[in-house]
């Protein structure tokens, strides 16, 4: 087809390099290589079978209608229940909406607020959808260098450089994808007063907010005063509950910023998915120990994966949250395409290369421990002998 034919608006935008990976691992793997993939984002672990349980049952029971474009509203009290219990923040049912999955959450937040010439600051390294979305807005997405020098957090004094007369929305994703920092209260704060002096909304990407390490907590930056009126805050049950394929997240936002999104939601997918909901109600009202295990065992493949990178000699920032590890393969002098693709064929071993977050990721890789301790340390052990070439 003539690509004159295509709109603009979709050719502004371009392919996922962490997809791009995952199709060079499946076609390894249909060659019959194996292969360690530390680059795919999501749990390896079974959802809980409380949670199959619950779905099962509904779809036992017939409950396989539509449900309110909203979502349920049971599901919706019980994530208002989880906000209270776990962040002491009260949340309305008629203040959320369940979507299909986080990525649609962003999306639909996105599009009800932007308009064209509007900008968007976006910490660099970023999740690789972040331009895709402000571009669809008609925005235009402003990067902020994050520095390992300066732990890849943001700081109010230095976000306060890249704001103008345009800027409308702040995305914050804590904690990081890729680096795995957690943006801490203590920073959180004073670029809440920032949002508020300069009238700037903030989408808050917290779909990793299960998985934290050496004793950091997760503050929604909406519990800051005068921010949840200006506050998106973006949910998934895919990490947090191992979720992924069963296509499920959230919108919680203003009333006003959530009916217009409805009407977006209605136009893409009419409502979520009945039994899913079903099973996301049982995930927020159970105890939540499945998470906190899950959590824990992340954190021993975190602490074996930095053990092997101290061996190695490859340093990078000690992550705290998420599932990631996001060492400098500066002293290779390889781009991070290529250094990825280095590891893949030699080391069998598969990542993520920097520059899919950003030209800020260039120099980097991102390293997942989705992946067994046994698997990472055989992965690891081929990447020592494959880096002893170069």
């Amino acid at each position: 087809m003539p690509s004159q034919l295509l709109s603009d608006r979709i050719l502004e935008i371009g392919f996922s390099k962490i997809r791009e990976v995952m199709g060079k691992v499946e076609a390894a793997k249909r060659k019959g290589i194996a292969v360690t993939d530390l680059s795919i984002g999501r749990p390896d672990f079974d959802t809980p079978g409380h949670i199959k349980e619950a779905a099962a049952k509904a779809l036992a029971e017939g409950k396989v209608h539509y449900t309110a474009s909203a979502g349920t509203l049971e599901l919706r009290e019980a994530l208002c229940h989880r906000f209270q219990e776990d962040y002491q923040l009260k949340i309305d049912p008629a203040e959320i909406l369940v979507t299909t999955g986080a990525a649609e959450a962003i999306f639909i937040g996105l599009m009800s607020v932007l308009n064209p010439g509007d900008e968007v600051l976006v910490p660099e390294p970023m999740y690789v959808y972040y331009p895709g979305y402000a571009s669809f807005g008609g925005a235009k997405c402003v990067p902020i260098p994050l520095q390992e020098e300066n732990q890849f957090l943001l700081k109010a004094d230095y976000l306060e450089k890249f704001i103008t007369e345009k800027t409308k929305v702040l995305i914050l994703n804590s904690p990081h994808n890729p680096t795995g920092q957690v943006f801490l209260q203590e920073d959180l704060e004073p670029i809440a007063r920032l949002a508020r002096r300069h009238n700037i909304l903030v989408v808050s990407d917290d779909i990793y907010n299960g998985m934290l390490y050496d004793g950091v907590e997760h503050f929604p930056i909406a519990k800051a005063p005068g921010m949840k009126e200006r506050t998106l805050i973006i949910g998934s049950f895919s990490k947090t509950y191992a979720m992924d394929g069963w296509r499920i997240g959230y919108l919680i936002a203003p009333g006003e910023v959530i009916t217009q999104a409805l009407k977006l939601h209605q136009h893409i997918v009419s409502c979520p998915n009945t039994f899913v909901q079903v099973g996301a109600q049982a995930a927020l009202t159970a105890p939540q120990d499945c998470v906190r295990q899950m959590a824990a065992e992340f954190d021993r493949r975190r602490k074996a994966l930095m053990a092997r990178l101290d061996g190695i000699g490859l340093p990078y920032v000690r992550p705290r949250g998420a599932f990631y590890v996001f060492p400098s393969i500066k002293k290779f002098g390889l781009t991070s395409a290529r250094f990825a693709d280095f590891l893949l064929e030699k080391a069998r071993t598969a990542v993520v290369p920097g520059d899919a977050f950003g030209p800020q990721g260039e120099g980097y890789v991102r390293i997942s421990y989705c992946a067994p301790v046994e698997e990472i340390e055989k992965g690891m052990d081929r990447v020592r002998s494959a880096l002893a070439q170069l």
